[in-house]
């Protein structure tokens, strides 16, 4: 099943999370600023803990 999947060129596994870039910029700076936590700034940007702290690192990889 899942090889015939890859064959056909079909995406597996969960679908990616679209966050608005520049509303994810002013929470990330909030955030780093350190004038909210990571837990209200998750809930804002409507992803969970880990995929918050997931998406600062690709966000700080790609600045450097």
């Amino acid at each position: 099943g899942i090889a015939v999947a890859k064959s056909e060129g079909k995406h597996l596994g969960r679908p990616t999370v679209i966050i608005d870039v520049k509303k994810f910029k002013e929470i990330y700076k909030a955030w780093k600023a350190e004038e909210i936590t990571a837990v209200k700034a998750s809930k804002e940007l409507g992803l969970s803990k880990p995929t918050f702290y997931r998406r600062i690192q690709e966000y700080e990889k790609a600045m450097s």
